[in-house]
C-alpha cells in the first residue's frame, strides 16, 4: 500500500514539474504530462481496488513543524471507492487529451495546461485521503483553483474570463462553509485529526451539530451542484477544454458527495433527527426535477450536459437521504441499501458524463461549436 500511495503522488508531482522542463517543445511537454496522469491514474486504480478489499484502513502520518497541520492519510473502504472512480476519470481524461490538446498549441501553454490536469488530479485524491481537517482544507483549496486555472485556459474569451470568475466566487462561497463545517468539529474535538472528530473530548450540542449539517450541506452542496446553488455548472463546464469538463463534472462534484458521507455517518457516528435526513431527501428531488428540465430547454451541448449533471447529483442524494432516514429509525439494512445506491450511482455517473463530455469535444473539436440545431 505505501508503494502504491507514494508511487502515486511521486508520479503526480513528476507531471506537475516535468512538462514545463521542455520549453518550445508541446509535443514532448503535451505526451510527458497526459502519459505521467495515465500512469498515476492506473496507480490509482490499482490502490483504490486494494483498499476496498483490504482487512483494515491503511494510514500514514508526517508531522509538520507547521502548528494543527500534518501530511496524515487514511485509505478506508469509502476513500477507496473514491480514489478509484477519480482514477478511473483520469485515466480516460488523460489518454484523451494527449490528441485532444493538439488543437491548443500556439494559443495557450500546453506544459502550463499539462501540469494543472496532474495537480487538479492530484488534489482531487488528495481529498479523498485526507485524515486531517487542515490538510482536507489545503487539499480542497487547491481542487478549486487548480480547477479555476483549468477553467479559464482560453482566458482571452470575455465570457470564458466570466464564467471563469463566478465559479471561483461560488466555490469560496462554499467554502466559507466547509470552514466553518471544520472549525465547529475542531472546537469539539480540540484536534483537526479526524480520528478526533470521530471520538470528540466532550459532546456536541444538538444545536451545534445542527449547524455542522447545514454549513456541511450549503458547502459541500455548493460544489455538488445541489440546487440552488448550481448556477456556477453550466458556466464553468461548457468554457474549460472538454477533457477539463469530463473530470469536473465527472468526478470532481463527487468529492463533494464523499465529504457529505463522511461528515454526517463518520464524524457525526451517523446519529440525526429525521428531518436531516428529509432535508437532502427534498434537496436531492429538487435538483434531479429541475435539473432535467434546464436540460431540456438547453441547444448549447455542454451546458445542457452540465445541467444533466445536477439531476444525477440529485438523484444520489436520494439515496444518500433515503439512507440517512433509514438510520434515524434504526434500519441499519435499509439504511446500507439507500447508501449503496447513492454509491453505485456515483462511479455511474462519473463514468457516463465523463465519457459524454469527452464525446462532446470530439464533436467541438469537429464543427467547431456546441449548438446542437447546427449539428
Amino acid at each position: 500500500m505505501t508503494f502504491l500511495l507514494v508511487g502515486l503522488l511521486t508520479i503526480y508531482m513528476a507531471g506537475i514539474i516535468l512538462p514545463p522542463c521542455f520549453p518550445g517543445r508541446p509535443r514532448i511537454q503535451n505526451l510527458v504530462a497526459h502519459g505521467l496522469a495515465a500512469v498515476a491514474s492506473l496507480a490509482g486504480i490499482i490502490l483504490g481496488i486494494a483498499g476496498l478489499f483490504a482487512p483494515a484502513p491503511f494510514t500514514l502520518f508526517l508531522a509538520s513543524p507547521l502548528p494543527l497541520l500534518s501530511f496524515a492519510v487514511r485509505l478506508d473502504p469509502l476513500a477507496s471507492f473514491f480514489v478509484l472512480t477519480i482514477s478511473l476519470a483520469g485515466l480516460a481524461a488523460s489518454i484523451y487529451a494527449a490528441g485532444y490538446v493538439r488543437h491548443f498549441q500556439g494559443r495557450v501553454s500546453v506544459a502550463a495546461l499539462g501540469s494543472l490536469v496532474n495537480g487538479f488530479l492530484l488534489s482531487m485524491t488528495l481529498v479523498v485521503l485526507a485524515d486531517n481537517g487542515f490538510f482536507f482544507l489545503i487539499a480542497w483549496e487547491l481542487m478549486a483553483l487548480t480547477s479555476y486555472f483549468l477553467v479559464v485556459t482560453e482566458h482571452e474569451q470575455a465570457d470564458v474570463r466570466y464564467a471563469g470568475f463566478f465559479y471561483l466566487v461560488m466555490t469560496h462561497i462554499g467554502t466559507a462553509f466547509v470552514v466553518l463545517t471544520y472549525l465547529i468539529l475542531f472546537q469539539s474535538a480540540g484536534s483537526f485529526s479526524f480520528d478526533a472528530f470521530r471520538h470528540p473530548a466532550q459532546a456536541m450540542p444538538e444545536g451545534m451539530r445542527t449547524l455542522v449539517f447545514l454549513a456541511a450541506l450549503i458547502g459541500f452542496g455548493t460544489k455538488a451542484g445541489i440546487v440552488p446553488l448550481h448556477v456556477w455548472l453550466p458556466y464553468a463546464h461548457p468554457a474549460a477544454p472538454s477533457h477539463i469538463s469530463a473530470l469536473m463534472s465527472g468526478v470532481m462534484i463527487k468529492t463533494a458527495i464523499y465529504a457529505l458521507i463522511r461528515v454526517y455517518f463518520d464524524f457525526l457516528g451517523g446519529q440525526f433527527p429525521w428531518w436531516w435526513g428529509f432535508l437532502v431527501l427534498l434537496a436531492g428531488t429538487l435538483s434531479a426535477i429541475l435539473g432535467v428540465m434546464y436540460a431540456l430547454m438547453e441547444h448549447d451541448l455542454k451546458r445542457l450536459l452540465a445541467f444533466h449533471s445536477v439531476e444525477n447529483i440529485g438523484i444520489i442524494l436520494l439515496g444518500i437521504g433515503a439512507g440517512m432516514i433509514f438510520q434515524t429509525y434504526g434500519l441499519k439494512e435499509f439504511a446500507a441499501l439507500g447508501l449503496l445506491a447513492g454509491l453505485y450511482h456515483t462511479i455511474n455517473h462519473a463514468m457516463f458524463k465523463a465519457l459524454l463530455f469527452l464525446g462532446a469535444g470530439s464533436l467541438v473539436y469537429a464543427t467547431h461549436t456546441r449548438n446542437m440545431e447546427e449539428y
